[in-house]
């Protein structure tokens, strides 16, 4: 037994299978079948739809790209409705899996086994992962596209066939189809690949670049019409301020600060990401003589195109959002994490005095995180805010709802009629559903109950001073309210939905 037990842990299979044996255990562990937040109920929402519905709603108010809407379709096709939370975060946490694989096999095949070890093991202990795995959004999705695109557009580099051409031109298509970040990224990737061609003359690989890349381009086209004319049309106040771009670095040194509550344990993983940024940080600034030996070349373009060019991606996303419109936060450049880990695991490749004292920052980071996260899976707040609401509210009475509690009432409260507040500005998510108790709005309005019941996650009604508080340590900002409002302000806020915005798409 001892024999067996010694074996796999001198084998790089043996290793590279603890590895993603530990991280599908562990995190398993967390997927809960409890909530859903705001947008991740939106996404999910969205996978129910059909196609034309959805592609409707993609071309006419979210205007993001269709990849991952169809994959998380897909995905919640396999599981009766009563799972249908446990499959959406099922949904990321198989790609997070699905990465580490990669790792152990494309990357191992590039960069050795020591990279491909390390590399899945960050994948597996660095604190946003914990995030990613169970997030229902398309930033899991996007972080693979983008690693295999990443490992695939480097070979170029080498001996390029036609093979690896074609997988990255497919991957490129498919991070492009899934964030519009992974455009920013792409674009960069590629002008590093381009210099680097140029320099070394290398017209073999140069021509399969080059049809990589224009192949890619086409394919992407017929989308890239949405964004620039009819997109985001309704959604032009958009949420995202100059407050959260200030705040957007916390991504290189607390990556979790805005996503969830957290407790003392939160040090360590503070510690360890920032540490882990430093090293990927001293990696990019080592020069030549820090990545002499076998191998050191191909590391150092590694860390250069991985680490560089995101640099590159979220100075350029900050200067879009001070010239142009916000459009940068920590959460959004989680788009990036994989690409961070994979230059931070080509750094402690190279510089192995790192490496052992790294480990004990990096296993307080996971066990912080892992605290955090599981407080955070088995939050009841969202789901005793719908008991409650079974419990106390009548079918027939309408409530209110501010901000975008309307994808609340739709997945949890489905029986309830519920009519959103809304005033010139702000984001209308899921407009037709909002549209189907249009003619609700005025009559109720002018005939109100004395008392009227509201939901909302960022505006209590202070003056009311009529609200139950159903926090969730899944958002830090994300608590609902359960208020009761007056006759008069009913009124006034039906009204006002209809008179200053509704009344726009009736004709639609």
């Amino acid at each position: 037994m001892r024999c067996f037990f010694k074996n796999i842990f001198r084998s790089f299979y043996g290793k590279g299978g603890l590895i993603v044996g530990f991280t599908a255990l562990s995190y398993a562990l967390l997927i809960n079948n409890l909530n859903l937040w705001s947008d991740e109920i939106y996404s999910v929402l969205m996978a129910r739809d059909s196609l034309p519905e959805m592609f409707y709603l993609l071309m006419t108010e979210d205007s993001k790209p269709p990849l991952y809407y169809l994959y998380l379709k897909g995905v919640l096709a396999l599981f009766s409705p009563q799972y249908e939370i446990w499959g959406a975060h099922f949904a990321s946490f198989i790609l997070l899996i699905a990465a580490q694989i990669f790792v152990l096999t494309a990357v191992r095949r590039d960069y050795g086994d020591r990279t491909a070890l390390i590399a899945a093991g960050l994948i597996m202990a660095l604190p946003p992962s914990l995030w990613l795995a169970f997030e229902v959004r398309a930033y899991m999705l996007a972080n693979l596209c983008l690693l295999m695109a990443a490992v695939y557009g480097l070979r170029l580099l080498d001996k390029p066939t036609t093979a690896d051409g074609g997988k990255f031109a497919a991957a490129m298509t498919a991070a492009l189809y899934t964030h519009y970040y992974c455009a920013v990224w792409l674009m960069f990737f590629c002008l590093f690949l381009l210099v680097i061609l140029i320099r070394e003359n290398n017209k073999a690989a140069f021509k399969k670049f080059l049809w990589a890349v224009t192949g890619t381009a086409l394919a992407f086209a017929p989308w890239l019409a949405v964004p620039l004319t009819t997109g985001g049309g309704i959604s032009q106040y958009w949420y995202v301020n100059m407050s959260f771009v200030k705040m957007s670095a916390q991504f290189f040194t607390t990556p979790l600060t805005a996503e969830m509550w957290q407790t003392a344990l939160a040090t360590g993983t503070v510690l360890s990401f920032s540490a882990f940024s430093a090293i990927v940080l001293c990696g990019l600034c080592a020069g030549k003589q820090g990545f002499d030996g076998s191998g050191g070349k191909k590391l150092r373009r590694l860390i250069y195109a991985t680490a560089g060019t995101t640099l590159a991606a979220y100075l350029l996303l900050v200067i879009l959002s001070v010239t142009v419109r916000p459009m940068v936060t920590s959460r959004y450049l989680m788009t990036f994490a994989l690409m961070w880990y994979l230059a931070g695991a080509a750094a402690l490749t190279q510089f192995r005095f790192l490496r052992n004292g790294f480990l004990i920052v990096a296993a307080a980071g996971f066990i912080g995180a892992y605290h955090d996260i599981r407080l955070a899976s088995f939050d009841r707040g969202f789901y005793n805010l719908a008991h409650d609401v079974r419990k106390y509210i009548s079918k027939d009475r309408p409530i209110v709802v501010f901000d975008n509690n309307n994808l609340f009432c739709e997945y949890y409260l489905p029986e309830y009629t519920c009519l959103s507040a809304v005033g010139e500005r702000g984001e209308i998510l899921r407009l037709p559903t909002i549209m189907e108790n249009y003619d609700k709005y005025l009559p109720y309005a002018q005939n109100p109950a004395a008392v009227t019941f509201s939901l909302s996650s960022y505006l209590k009604l202070n003056d009311e001073k009529k609200c139950m508080t159903y926090g969730s340590s899944y958002r830090i900002n994300n608590a609902t309210y359960l208020c009761r409002l007056g006759a008069e302000v009913t009124q006034k806020l039906l009204s006002d939905s209809v008179n200053l915005r509704l009344h726009k798409y009736k004709s639609h």
